[in-house]
């Protein structure tokens, strides 16, 4: 009997060993970076009629760094549709409305977009940032925009709004870099639901569903 009780409590403490490498290996993964994590809501993975196929759809998703100015300083992460402007039938102009903040934002650091591109995405995202720009001690804002192709609700019909339906929802937090902390992003507003600008509009009365694109965003400055 006492020979088991004494194996049983060796294979505990090894288990809880093992346990507590793993957590400080997760924690040392980017111990100088910055991370932002995306989680996604009820309406991330939505469903729309091709003729008379049922088809899975993502939302398109851009996330960028501003100083204190305003002054762009970089792209953390974009969804490849809205990088390269390759919509499924869409006019030569492409779909500035999809993300019109972002997109009004880039138009002459374009340059440096490919490299922070990525699929849309059915799980979580998960992105480390290139803070190799950023000031240890200098405070910062970073940007989340989101936007999920014809999500119409009672305000925003396919008469008024197109293809967009709801227009994009904007998340914003600030930081200071090299400052150890979570920070969670919060809703701002929303974006152009034609494209024609790149103002952040406030006020959410009139958003419905889009709000439920995801069930939270933050970041981790280590």
């Amino acid at each position: 009997m006492k020979r088991t009780i004494i194996f049983i409590t060796a294979i505990v403490l090894l288990s809880c060993s093992g346990c507590n490498t793993e957590k400080k290996n997760i924690q040392s993964v980017n111990p100088d970076g910055i991370e932002l994590h995306i989680e996604p809501g009820a309406h991330w993975q939505e469903k729309m009629k091709v003729f008379i196929f049922n088809v899975n759809k993502t939302p398109q998703i851009a996330a960028w760094i501003e100083d204190n100015n305003g002054n762009y300083i970089s792209t953390v992460t974009v969804t490849n549709r809205s990088a390269k402007e390759k919509w499924r039938g869409s006019p030569i102009e492409g779909r500035p409305e999809a993300l019109p903040v972002w997109y009004h934002k880039i138009q002459n650091n374009a340059g440096e977009i490919d490299t922070v591109t990525a699929a849309s995405s059915k799980k979580p995202v998960d992105v480390q940032i290139d803070n190799n720009s950023l000031i240890n001690g200098n405070e910062y804002n970073i940007y989340l925009e989101i936007n999920q192709s014809y999500d119409y609700n009672d305000f925003w019909t396919e008469n008024n709004s197109g293809v967009n339906g709801q227009p994009s929802i904007i998340y914003h937090a600030k930081f200071i870099a090299g400052k150890s902390d979570s920070i969670k992003l919060n809703t701002i507003g929303y974006g152009s639901v034609d494209g024609s600008d790149g103002i952040i509009n406030p006020g959410l009365e009139k958003i419905t569903t889009a709000l439920w694109i995801i069930k939270d965003a933050y970041i981790i400055v280590n």
